[in-house]
């Protein structure tokens, strides 16, 4: 904790205007004055391609509610500054977070965080998301949009080579393998980034390794280890087969890369999250694209990771919370969560809802049949899941299956009790 708050002071030192905004915000933010002047609250929210949607909705809620201005606050690695903020006592009036993250579960669990556990603000939430937002029983954000992850594909390339979606693992080999013969890259991969490996390992151990989280749990208590389970070998196996069918440069191409070749025609496939359409679109409006989800071994056993991907929260010892409570609210109705995720077509966490763009129509639906885990990473301590991306990372470069078991072991053994 005392490594990361320094590293969010570095980060906030260098974040321009940051400062003198939140200076603004205390100057002006205290209870309304009784000559009728306004309350000032922050809304810090963590995704920067929301911030013109975000400012859209300030501004009618501004004007639904004179009495009450809201400052949008995004800023370069703001998990880490949020952090170091709610840790020094200057936490924003409104927040958004993750609840699958490991240190905003540590400071909701040290009660820093507003427990809305049959709040009225829970109201609207879909209760399988609510359920999938609760740290130990408890919610502490209100859920407005979920995102997954799942693998786009170029619809005229695979018109082009008559071919179907691939709806298990053998077949995603097939369909590489025949793309490759025509000259066609079949996948790009962001390999120089570890957090995009990050993300498909986690995704694809919650997928395809039986009962993982408990496994690992006992991993991190020490009582097994990476090695005595006879899954992780194959699993590991076939991340390093599919970049057989990659780009040649797969180790040198970043995330920013690799979206701008899969949306020039330059592959037919890449692995990632949702989050992706908004940016494709811009880069290629013309470009015929969807998803589909990653396949599995059998067909039948297909699913698919859900996480929170917005979702909005309130510090115990924030300022206005009255106000705050009013925005959320506001951020939490049926037709505004519709303006905002419309942007992205993210899935809602918010009853009837309509949201969810057609490239994810078969996403949408495994997400609709109850065919979804969370995940795992989730239940990691803080700094895991970036170890586990450079040790898949590393692995990429020597090849060597065996020693990157080994690593993981080394990563997860006995970390609870460290």
């Amino acid at each position: 904790m005392a490594a990361l708050i320094l590293l969010a002071m570095i980060t906030t030192a260098g974040c321009g205007g940051g400062g003198s905004k939140r200076a603004e915000n205390e100057a002006g933010s205290n209870n309304a004055n009784s000559d009728g002047a306004s309350v000032k609250i922050e809304y810090f929210q963590m995704k920067s391609e929301a911030v013109n949607v975000v400012n859209e909705l300030i501004a009618k809620f501004e004007q639904a509610n004179p009495g009450i201005k809201v400052e949008q606050n995004n800023v370069p690695n703001p998990e880490n500054v949020w952090t170091m903020r709610v840790s020094t006592n200057d936490a924003p009036a409104v927040f958004t977070h993750y609840p699958h993250n490991p240190i905003f579960q540590k400071m909701a669990k040290e009660g820093r965080v507003v427990d809305l556990t049959n709040d009225p603000l829970m109201n609207n939430v879909q209760p399988a998301i609510a359920d999938l937002s609760k740290i130990d029983g408890k919610n502490y954000m209100v859920p407005i949009g979920f995102a997954t992850l799942g693998m786009y594909y170029n619809k005229d390339i695979f018109e082009s080579q008559s071919l179907q979606i691939p709806t298990t693992y053998a077949e995603l080999i097939e369909t590489a393998e025949k793309l490759q013969a025509a000259g066609i890259t079949p996948f790009y991969f962001h390999d120089k980034d570890f957090n995009g490996i990050r993300q498909e390992v986690v995704y694809k151990m919650g997928q395809t390794i039986p009962n993982v989280e408990s496994f690992l749990d006992d991993v991190m208590n020490g009582k097994a280890h990476i090695t005595d389970n006879p899954e992780f070998k194959p699993f590991a196996e076939k991340l390093l087969t599919l970049r057989q069918y990659g780009q040649k440069d797969n180790m040198g191409t970043g995330y920013d890369d690799a979206l701008r070749d899969f949306a020039n025609g330059k592959t037919a496939m890449w692995f990632t999250g949702i989050w992706a359409i908004k940016e494709i679109k811009e880069s290629n409006p013309d470009l015929n694209f969807a998803m589909f989800p990653l396949p599995t071994e059998n067909a039948a056993d297909l699913k698919t990771q859900v996480s929170v991907d917005t979702a909005i929260g309130i510090p115990t010892n924030g300022k206005n919370q009255e106000e705050a409570r009013k925005f959320i609210e506001f951020m939490s109705a049926k037709e505004n969560v519709e303006t905002y995720l419309g942007t992205a077509g993210y899935p809602s966490g918010i009853k009837d809802v309509e949201s969810g763009l057609p490239e994810i129509s078969s996403l949408t639906q495994l997400i609709s049949d109850g065919k979804v885990y969370p995940t795992i990473e989730r239940l990691w301590p803080p700094g895991i899941n970036a170890d586990v991306g450079k040790a898949t990372q590393e692995m990429f470069l020597n090849k060597d299956v065996d020693q990157y078991l080994k690593t993981l072991d080394t990563i997860f053994y006995n970390k609870f009790n460290q």
